[in-house]
């Protein structure tokens, strides 16, 4: 059978554009490799900017396609509804939706009716199975991890144990994405995952949920082995062009210590390429920055989320204190490790004043990138039951959490204070940075009086804005450097 796989990658709400905005996603890549090692056909439409209903059915309409797939996060779901309808209107075709959104919400995403299965949870050899017994070489209602509607009756299967072994899995098929039309910075790297799933549970996250939903959930956190991992690298150089590093999409990549004693030892026998990672600010001691730095990384990516203590303790579940994370930001400026600090703002409680404690504290660690985002509730999480019990949440859609609005009804932030914030993280961080520079007395009255003049109600919104400007066009380089991110 040929299966049409498609993936939306794009945003259309958010106040940070960038074309093309494609990313390498590799969850197509891995179910287009197991339907292929099964003997399947695959057509791919990587979505990277809008498409009308006439240019998605032309492109369906000549893959001779059985079934049409879409991944589904839960940002991307109105566009998958909105295709899936395209495509069952046109051809009739069976539709399934996986990844994560149904994952969170099954129920919800069959709601849909121009959808007929979900796939709850890994779909690489759901997928597989379904298209074999669309084949007429199995039956679909008894498919693992498979609901939906079938020959006039509805069913709901148990999700399957998730695979433990991920070595077992085929390398993602790269060859589907066309590099061209991806955003600037994925055309110079090559993304892997070495892992799957995190054991933490941050509020807001969805792996929490996600865990929940398998039988074997206490397996959830898995690790390929690292020759696996450095061997698909290994293939990847040999044959990349103009790529100059390596990005480890991992939620951590340190997660693991044998495992990790064993990367950064082989790393830089078998790679010439820096890397890129995420780590958590409170597993990073020294011992691990100086091996990251031995083993070739250029860059650690680290969630800071909240500067308050409160909010990130009690609303987020983030259990990490202020000293933990600015040690960690240290130690990477100590052996010249480059970091990225990854921010959030507009949590139910949160103020103003929790919003200037997050850019403070990023004042205090001198990231050499700043990303600071709204906060967007995802159904099955924590965090979004939360905000639906205690009146937060209002329905509405939008497509990214690069944005300046919020999807809660807040009740102590304005959306010129977020606003403000999305547009100037960077230079105010460094306008703070400065201020701590400064003998401690001097430096506490102008951190009081930076703190009034952003607060207060009572000065025009363009007066902090005109501040931001001015700051940002005097941005050293380096800072300058964080609001390209």
């Amino acid at each position: 059978m040929r299966i049409a796989l498609v993936y939306p990658d794009y945003y259309q709400s958010g106040c940070i554009r960038g074309e093309p905005q494609g990313r390498v996603y590799l969850g197509s890549g891995y179910l287009s490799a197991c339907l292929k090692r099964a003997g399947h056909d695959v057509a791919f439409l990587h979505v990277v900017e809008p498409l009308s209903r006439e240019e998605f059915l032309e492109w369906l309409c000549g893959q001779d396609a059985g079934l049409v797939a879409f991944s589904a996060t839960s940002l991307m779901f109105p566009k998958v509804k909105e295709m899936a309808r395209w495509a069952k209107e046109e051809s009739g075709l069976p539709v399934v939706v996986g990844g994560v959104h149904p994952t969170l919400d099954p129920a919800g995403t069959l709601q849909c009716p121009h959808i007929d299965f979900v796939c709850i949870g890994e779909g690489e050899w759901v997928l597989v199975e379904l298209a074999e017994a669309l084949e007429g070489r199995g039956r679909v209602e008894e498919i693992g991890s498979l609901w939906g509607r079938w020959r006039g009756r509805g069913f709901s299967n148990p999700v399957r144990p998730l695979v433990e072994d991920l070595d077992t899995l085929p390398f993602p098929d790269r060859s589907i994405f066309d590099m061209s039309r991806m955003a600037p910075d994925q055309r110079e790297r090559i993304t892997v995952m070495a892992s799957r799933g995190c054991p933490y549970r941050c509020r807001y996250c969805s792996n929490h949920a996600q865990r929940k939903a398998y039988p074997n959930g206490e397996r959830y956190v898995r690790f390929r082995s690292v020759d696996n991992v450095l061997t698909e690298v290994e293939e990847l150089a040999e044959k990349a062009d103009g790529v100059d590093h390596v990005r480890f999409d991992d939620d951590i990549l340190t997660l693991r210590p044998k495992w990790f004693e064993e990367f950064v030892r082989q790393y830089p026998r078998r790679v010439k390429l820096p890397f890129i990672c995420n780590c958590r600010a409170d597993l990073l001691d020294e011992e691990k920055v100086a091996k990251l730095k031995e083993a070739g990384c250029k860059t650690v990516c680290m969630g800071i989320e909240s500067g308050n203590p409160w909010l990130r303790r009690h609303v987020l579940g983030r259990r990490m204190t202020d000293e933990q994370i600015l040690r960690a930001f240290r130690l990477c400026r100590k052996y010249g490790i480059g970091t990225v600090s990854l921010n959030m703002m507009g949590f139910p409680h949160e103020d103003f004043s929790m919003v200037l404690d997050t850019i403070k504290l990023n004042a205090r660690a001198e990231p050499g990138i700043t990303q600071i985002t709204v906060f967007h509730p995802f159904p099955g999480t924590e965090l979004y039951r939360s905000c639906i019990e205690e009146g937060y949440y209002v329905e509405g859609e939008t497509d990214t959490i690069f944005t300046r609005r919020s999807a809660l009804r807040l009740r102590s932030l304005t959306d010129e204070q977020l606003e403000l914030v999305s547009e100037f993280m960077t230079p105010l961080a460094y306008l703070y940075n400065q201020v701590y520079s400064l003998p401690s007395s001097l430096s506490a009255r102008l951190e009081r009086a930076l703190d009034a003049f952003l607060s207060s109600r009572m000065i025009p919104h363009s007066w902090k804005r005109r501040l931001g400007e001015s700051v940002l066009r005097r941005l050293p380089w380096d800072w300058y450097l964080a609001t390209k991110y």
